[in-house]
């Protein structure tokens, strides 16, 4: 019998000791990895307690973790060079690298190594700070797609990026979405009490959270029907308290997965007006409970939604988002449900866990055998 094939995972932090999305990405990918029993999956982290449950078989290596007092950019080298001294001493198969988890000392790897960027979002800033905050790891993002043997794009708007940084090297650019859990499709809501609109996420102004407040207040008298139902917290939400929020506004800051279930159940749609993003988690997760999802064609959002399962909108365009809440709040509900229901097929044929995990194990496969080669 062949042995198992290596594969390193190789991550800054693991939901949910560390909060994030790559981070949660982190566990769910390791977690099924570890369920093909032609992988053994080692696990890079830097938390001092056990974080998967024993009977998966993963394999924990603990490093210091990254001193969040210190400067971002220079405790990041300095951790990737702790994770480059277990793989040396490991010495795996193949190599997954979530952000910039590889950096130092990365040519020792580069045959075997498929890199995650993810989103993206500091070569998608709006203004001159946000590009001026953004331009030390854009380069290193250039640095570390130029020295793998893969770099793994979300789809969409990103690949061309992900293209034109690692033009001239060896490396090839991927593409792999995002993932869920698909669940059953949850029973469309009745309209008898309204049509509720659902944002989840950070309350922070890349993600659109002002443009959504601006059209729930335009559409109090003309839509009395609406309901935006704002699930999160963060730096804008202080601004918008001071300012007051029209009738039609319910903050529901942090909610546990339980009331998010339950949010889920009762929403119409997820509205999700962002001005850059990756793949949105959150649209991932309306689509496996079929709901609609309105959302910005920003990032690889594009390969989510388009018109037969919700609505994909120019970024920070407040009239674009007024016109596709009126456009879905006069729907009939049965165009509505159906909607919701081309998105829960679209996840089932493409972004669930088996099938992304099955594409990252092909990946690794064809970096060992080119590195054994």
């Amino acid at each position: 019998m062949d042995r198992p094939l290596r594969i390193a995972l190789c991550t800054d932090g693991v939901f949910p000791l560390a909060l994030g999305g790559m981070q949660r990405h982190s566990r769910l990918l390791a977690e099924h990895l570890a369920k093909d029993p032609g992988i053994h999956v080692t696990v890079i982290h830097p938390h001092a307690e056990r974080v998967f449950h024993p009977d998966l078989g993963i394999e924990e290596v603990r490093i210091a973790p990254i001193d969040e007092r210190a400067f971002y950019v220079a405790e990041l080298w300095r951790y990737s060079g702790r994770v480059a001294e277990e793989l040396q001493r490991i010495d795996p198969d193949a190599i997954l690298s979530q952000g910039f988890s590889v950096w130092k000392g990365m040519r020792r790897f580069s045959q075997r190594l498929v890199v995650m960027p993810h989103g993206l979002e500091m070569f998608q800033g709006l203004t001159a700070k946000d590009r001026l905050i953004g331009l030390p790891f854009r380069w290193m993002v250039r640095h570390v797609a130029r020295r793998s043997a893969l770099v793994v794009s979300l789809g969409g708007k990103l690949t061309p990026m992900l293209r034109r940084l690692s033009a001239g090297s060896v490396c090839q650019v991927v593409t792999v979405p995002n993932a869920v859990e698909l669940q059953e499709p949850l029973p469309y809501p009745s309209d008898a009490d309204g049509i509720r609109f659902l944002f989840v996420g950070r309350f922070a102004f890349n993600k659109g959270i002002d443009l959504l407040v601006r059209i729930a207040r335009e559409l109090e008298a003309e839509l009395p029907q609406a309901r935006f139902l704002l699930a999160g917290d963060g730096p804008e939400r202080a601004a918008m308290e001071r300012e007051g929020l029209p009738s039609n506004v319910t903050l529901l800051g942090k909610v546990s997965d339980a009331d998010l279930e339950r949010l889920y159940a009762e929403c119409h749609a997820l509205l999700l007006p962002t001005r850059f993003e990756g793949m949105p988690t959150v649209a991932l997760e309306a689509m496996a409970r079929a709901r609609p999802v309105i959302v910005s064609d920003v990032g690889a959002s594009g390969e989510l939604v388009d018109e037969q399962n919700g609505a994909l909108l120019p970024p920070g365009d407040p009239v674009a988002l007024r016109n596709a809440v009126l456009a879905f709040a006069r729907l009939p509900s049965s165009e509505r449900e159906r909607m919701g229901r081309i998105g829960h097929q679209r996840v089932a044929e493409r972004f669930t866990w088996p099938l992304v995990t099955a594409e990252f194990v092909r990946l690794a496969r064809t970096v060992s055998r080119s590195q054994r080669e």
